[in-house]
């Protein structure tokens, strides 16, 4: 099988290690259910398919990870909902198992040349642009995942893919679909609006000792020293190993040069001038006149006249005629077969051939020299396979190691000292980690998310291996612990009392906001409001907008949209708040999208958004059928404790 070339390189004795770890637990679970009142642990069943505590946990995980990435450095774990995560995630998990049962009922497939033609261009295991399988293994490794467990995981993903593909592009939107999209998409609208100051009312705001006190009280935990860990950890980094690879002697890298030999082998080049004499495809009369064209110059040059004058006067190849036709070196491969056969079929440096045929025209090609193949001499290419030898013998101790690693650290999950004996590697530490930031190993975030995770800081445990990028992984654990306290009034009193003031003028705002609106929907005009209410308070009019109309804030923009339409003749009105202010916002009259001021290409490319979207509203509404007519049974205990 061609998976099975995969996985070739996991040696025997390492599977029966992995198959007597297996055992042991399995054998004690099997025990335990003598003494238990179920063993049922799952997190849910979906037609009598659970879904397993592990799936779960890695799947919350995944999510936790990608919402860290949306919000960057602007992440705040208490911005995360964790009860909302956790049932979007089991909602996902009985989504899949779902497709995953209609796949199989379906007859779905993908086959093993897809798959590993998939795995081999992942970027993940790829070393210097090629698939290496020491790569993909460790990587895996470093991981906690076996080759067949990201092969059934990967095959199934693409499988899904396929499902949802097939159900998605039998959406077609129809010509009124897009009538109607466009006509609320590209919609405008008149408005005006009242911007009123914040900035008046802040001036005046008080904050009194006891607003501050009251809401220090409300927002303790807006208030508190950041939560701190000091970490152990162990690094398996490949470019600190390649730098502790011994220097092979000159014999070695002689041995392996000629081993290579092929490798560093220089096919022939040859320099050559040419003149090309253009054709108009499908035009006889104009393919004859050119080759005759090129027959004249021929005769010329066998007259003795200078290629390279005749190439700058005659030749029609914009690259070269200024330079008398020169091509430079040619080796194989690089020009159209009929000009390579052509230019490698010449005899001597000096002679001329053609009138060669080919797609650009008619070519009259010159040698003018010609190298030899040759293999590149040992002392020009030693730097090379230095550098690769490293990098194997780098490679190899990383896969070896990568494979311990995970092992040993779960084996001896209260300490990193055996991981540091067995492997070689130090122990080394960084302190003041908090939950947003960290340095060395610790910026990464999902080094953070692992510290301050269950299982290393309640627990005490060893993490698993935590990638930080390609053949670089790292096993932590917490050293020292800081928990998160609550700071002193004082410190905090002057950034409250800014809160309070700004607080104090946003509710003075919106009071004096709301009577300026009185006045505009008792028919007043505007200009006249903005005037009497004073300093701080301006008109302005920017006629129609769009949805996406630039100089205008998206907060005015959103309330113009989503206000109702106005009667005829009359108006309708929103108060936005800036949070520096407040606009006043007036609409006066609706304009809708037309389809006429759009191009042929641009409609046909809004028929196919609009095709994709029906697409997903098609597979969304597939998914709730299955949902509908599902049995889906969840253990909430279960559940609960999945995340703990």
């Amino acid at each position: 099988m061609v998976i099975q070339a995969l996985r070739d390189s996991l040696p025997k004795w390492l599977t029966g290690i992995i198959l007597a770890l297996l055992v042991v637990p399995f054998a004690l679970w099997g025990i335990n259910s003598y003494f238990t009142a179920s063993s049922d642990n799952s997190v849910a069943t979906v037609n009598g398919d659970p879904i397993q505590p592990n799936d779960f946990q890695r799947a919350y995980q995944n999510q936790y990870s990608r919402m860290q990435q949306m919000y960057g450095q602007a992440f705040r774990p208490e911005l995360i909902d964790e009860k909302a995560l956790r049932q979007q995630t089991l909602d996902m998990l009985v989504s899949q198992t779902l497709l995953s049962q209609q796949i199989t009922k379906d007859h779905y497939a993908v086959g093993d040349a897809q798959l590993v033609d998939t795995i081999r261009k992942m970027p993940a295991f790829q070393v210097a642009g090629k698939f290496s399988q020491q790569s993909y293994v460790a990587t895996l490794a470093a991981s906690g995942m076996s080759p067949d467990q990201f092969e059934s995981r990967e095959r199934q993903s693409m499988v899904m893919g396929q499902m949802q593909s097939s159900i998605q592009s039998s959406a077609i939107a129809t010509p009124a679909e897009l009538t109607s999209e466009l006509a609320a998409r590209d919609q405008q609208r008149q408005i005006a609006y009242l911007m009123v100051d914040g900035k008046r009312f802040l001036d005046k705001a008080q904050a009194s000792d006891a607003d501050i006190q009251a809401y220090y009280k409300a927002h303790q935990a807006e208030f508190m020293t950041p939560e701190k860990v000091s970490l152990a950890y162990v690094e398996l980094d490949e470019a600190q190993l390649a730098k502790q690879v011994a220097a092979p002697s000159d014999a070695d890298l002689q041995a392996q040069y000629q081993q290579q030999l092929d490798k560093y082998k220089q096919d022939e080049t040859r320099d050559a001038r040419h003149i090309l004499i253009t054709v108009k495809p499908g035009d006889a009369a104009a393919d004859a006149a050119a080759k005759a064209k090129a027959e004249d110059i021929l005769k010329q040059l066998k007259g003795g006249a200078d290629f390279a004058k005749l190439a700058a006067q005659y030749s029609q190849d914009p690259g070269s005629a200024k330079q008398g036709g020169e091509l430079g070196k040619v080796s194989r491969g690089m020009m159209v077969k009929p000009f390579e056969d052509a230019l490698f079929a010449i005899a001597k440096p000096g002679d001329i051939a053609g009138p060669v045929k080919t797609q650009y025209g008619y070519h009259l090609i010159q040698l003018e020299s010609v190298q030899e193949a040759q293999v590149k001499p040992f002392a020009e290419v030693k730097a090379q396979i230095l550098a690769d030898y490293q990098k194997k013998a780098a490679d190899d101790k990383y896969y070896a190691l990568g494979e311990k690693l995970a092992d040993i650290a779960y084996e001896h999950p209260q300490s990193l000292d055996e991981v540091s004996k067995q492997l070689g590697l130090p122990v080394q530490t960084v302190d003041d980690v908090t939950r947003d930031t960290g340095a060395f190993v610790a910026s990464n975030p999902d080094v953070r998310k692992a510290a301050f995770s269950e299982q290393v800081l309640t627990q005490g445990n060893n993490s698993e291996p935590i990638q930080l990028g390609p053949n670089h992984a790292v096993v932590i654990r917490v050293k020292g612990h800081t928990p998160s306290t609550a700071l002193p009034l004082a410190d905090v009193k002057d950034k409250i009392a800014a809160i309070v003031k700004q607080q104090h003028a946003a509710e003075d705002a919106a009071k004096f906001a709301a009577s300026l609106q009185d006045q505009l929907k008792k028919g007043q005009d505007p200009a006249a409001v903005a005037k009497s209410a004073g300093a701080g308070v301006t008109l302005v009019s920017p006629g129609f907008v769009s949805r996406d109309q630039k100089g205008v804030a998206p907060e005015i923009l959103s309330a113009a949209f989503s206000a109702p339409q106005p009667p005829t003749g009359g108006h309708s009105y929103a108060d936005v708040d800036l949070g520096t202010g407040r606009a006043l916002l007036v609409v006066s009259a609706v304009k809708p999208g037309d389809a006429a001021g759009l191009s042929d290409q641009q409609k046909l490319a809004d028929m196919n958004s609009l095709s994709r979207e029906d697409g997903a509203q098609e597979f969304a509404a597939y998914l709730a059928f299955l949902k509908q007519n599902a049995k889906v049974e969840v253990n909430s205990k279960n559940l609960d404790q999945s995340d703990q």
